[in-house]
């Protein structure tokens, strides 16, 4: 691994707030670089306070890749991306969300785009959420907004504040019959969660009215990261259970009928784990079964999901057909045992791409974002290589052949230290981003301080940086 490179860093640990107006929107390829299988661009080159990006990413009917950059920072929102693989050029649309909410003045940052990038009708839609989890953000937030983007015109439509002081953490649907934008709402200040708690709201996309469709999550915080609306309208969603308990949920299933406005819940229904192996996962993991990421079918009549890491361990792609029987199981349809996954998955063509470790073991115990904080001059730092792999979904038999498509690591030798945002074309284009290993302190993220460290530093220089990469599988 190439020397990382830190020297001057004490120059920008104090830095308050790194502005990118002056930077170009548009940006060039580097033309050698391209010939490269994978070419990355450093995005905290743009800005130094993006961190990281969750979930927020997709590959629009233009042909572009759309996605976020995201931060926890004090000063800095998140940023709204296109990338065209056809020249590779990378569009920065805007630098700072919260500057398009119109919220700039306010002491609060729209700090992510964490939730899917959904399509109707040649528009994509997103969800801001807040950026600084300590005390005084989270009590200044006056709740997540809900943006639409028009692909041929550039033009942005502001939903607004879905509910006040409510963010959005972080599912978002569209029902393209209905014109219906659904998202799970989720207070972050202590009062409103024990006094309240989640909510699934729907969003009428031609009016911009919204509805509270229901309370789902009582007396305490809740996460809902992935919808699926089916051709008849509902909308089915789980309940994440990683980081949250709840009292009467050990692999639920949930399903909001428009019609009869309501939510009905499958108690226990969803499948217990296994390994790639066929072993079964322990009794533990199982009571944190939820989808971890999951894709429709063209036509809404079933969906791609998984149960991977953080999301009860399961090591299978499924398919979830709402017409058949959900109690008795026959809903659930194992299709491929794949290893371990998580947001880092995606559908092209016919073929599912993910992100594991090289080692099978790292990728069940191992969760990424706790590793990339590791400094890697540490005694305990072990290098652990992050690859691309992928499976045809036209083959059948549930061990079908995982192909491997090399470890992360791109044209300037920068390694992939966690991938949670992933999309594919059909072209075999694999679209990533990450925190990555940098060269050097210009390609590092400036990270804010949840507590100013005693010296007055507010920020402090990481031994990773946020890049966005596209891999081409077509030059293997």
């Amino acid at each position: 691994m190439k020397k990382i490179i830190f020297a001057a860093a004490a120059a920008l640990v104090t830095i308050m707030s790194i502005s990118c107006q002056e930077k170009k929107a548009t940006v060039e390829p580097d033309t050698e670089a391209m010939k490269n299988k994978i070419y990355s661009i450093s995005m905290n080159k743009i800005c130094k306070e993006w961190d990281g990006q969750w979930q927020g990413m997709a590959v629009a009917s233009d042909g572009n890749c759309y996605f976020g950059s995201s931060t926890h920072a004090k000063s800095h929102g998140a940023g709204f991306h296109k990338f065209d693989p056809r020249t590779y050029r990378h569009t920065m649309l805007v630098e700072d969300m919260t500057y398009q909410c119109g919220e700039q003045d306010l002491p609060f940052q729209q700090g992510k785009i964490h939730s899917p990038i959904v399509e109707c009708d040649g528009w994509l839609y997103f969800c801001t959420h807040l950026s600084n989890y300590w005390k005084e953000g989270i009590e200044a937030y006056p709740g997540a907004h809900v943006f639409g983007y028009e692909m041929a015109t550039g033009q942005f439509r502001d939903y607004g504040i879905v509910k006040p002081r409510y963010s959005i953490y972080s599912a978002i649907a569209v029902d393209p019959v209905l014109k219906k934008l659904y998202v799970f709402s989720v207070p972050f200040v202590p009062e409103l969660y024990k006094e309240d708690g989640c909510h699934l709201m729907s969003i009428d996309m031609v009016s911009g009215e919204k509805k509270d469709c229901g309370k789902v999550v009582d007396g305490r915080l809740g996460a809902s990261f992935w919808f699926f609306v089916d051709k008849d309208s509902n909308v089915w969603f789980t309940l994440w259970k990683r980081n949250y308990v709840y009292e009467n949920d050990f692999g639920n299933l949930y399903c909001y009928n428009p019609e009869s406005d309501n939510i009905t819940v499958y108690d226990n229904v969803l499948p217990k784990g296994q390994l790639i192996d066929e072993t079964p996962v322990s009794e533990a993991r199982n009571e944190q079964r939820a989808w971890t990421w999951l894709s429709p079918f063209p036509g809404r009549d079933k969906c791609y999901f998984i149960q991977g890491t953080l999301g009860g361990g399961d090591e299978r792609l499924w398919i979830f057909d709402p017409s058949k029987d959900i109690v008795s199981g026959a809903a659930f349809e194992p299709v491929a045992y794949i290893g371990s996954s998580y947001f880092e998955t995606a559908v092209g063509g016919d073929r599912l791409y993910f992100c594991q470790y090289e080692y099978l073991e790292d990728a069940r115990t191992i969760f990424s974002e706790d590793e990339r904080e590791i400094d890697p001059d540490s005694p305990e730092y072990v290098e652990r290589k992050i690859h691309l792999r992928s499976i045809s979904l036209k083959d059948e038999g549930l061990h079908r052949e995982i192909k491997d498509h090399g470890p992360l690591i791109d044209q300037d030798g920068h390694a992939a230290l966690m991938i949670m945002s992933m999309a594919a074309d059909n072209d075999g284009h694999v679209f990533v981003y990450g925190s990555w290993r940098p060269n050097s302190f210009k390609e590092a993220t400036l990270q804010y301080l949840l507590f100013e460290h005693p010296n007055g530093d507010l920020y402090r220089l990481l031994k990773r940086g946020e890049f966005f990469a596209v891999i081409d599988t077509n030059k293997d």
